[in-house]
């Protein structure tokens, strides 16, 4: 009979003391912890300490709102295109320009509020931003059907 050997597999009890995710904690936020102003981030700029995952969180948000910032340039750059377009009314550009503006100015308030909780230790899901967005697209989709059916888009 041959010999049983342990096994070279990791179990669960040492796998999780071994793993840096689990080892790299955020440490509870303090009152030093806080983001200056937004003056101050603007003229000086924002040094942050590298602790756990700070560096890997920020810059996921920063790629959420460039990708957020990428879709409302595109809205804008559709809704020229449409009011360049005779075959469409000018109301059908003026409503894509509208919501290519309120993702700009949605998107922007969101990162520095993730910016915020992050800092603090926090993660506040975006339930409301995401029924907002829910029924803009719903109305942007009933208003459409409604204004081709009557002719004028």
């Amino acid at each position: 009979m041959p010999k049983e050997t342990s096994s070279l597999l990791p179990t669960a009890s040492t796998a999780a003391s071994a793993s840096p995710v689990a080892q790299q904690q955020r440490p509870p936020a303090t009152a030093t912890s806080v983001l200056p102003s937004f003056r101050t981030l603007i003229s000086d700029g924002a040094v942050l300490n590298n602790t756990g995952s700070t560096a890997r969180d920020h810059l996921a948000n920063e790629r959420t709102y460039l990708a957020w910032m990428r879709t409302s340039l595109a809205l804008i750059g559709a809704s020229l295109g449409l009011l360049k377009w005779d075959a469409v009314s000018d109301v059908a550009g003026y409503i894509v320009a509208t919501l290519g503006v309120v993702c700009l100015i949605s998107s922007t308030e969101r990162y520095f509020t993730n910016m915020k909780h992050l800092e603090q230790g926090k993660f506040v899901p975006n339930v409301r931003g995401i029924l907002v967005v829910v029924v803009v697209i719903v109305g942007a989709i009933i208003g459409a059907f409604v204004l081709h059916f009557h002719n004028d888009l």
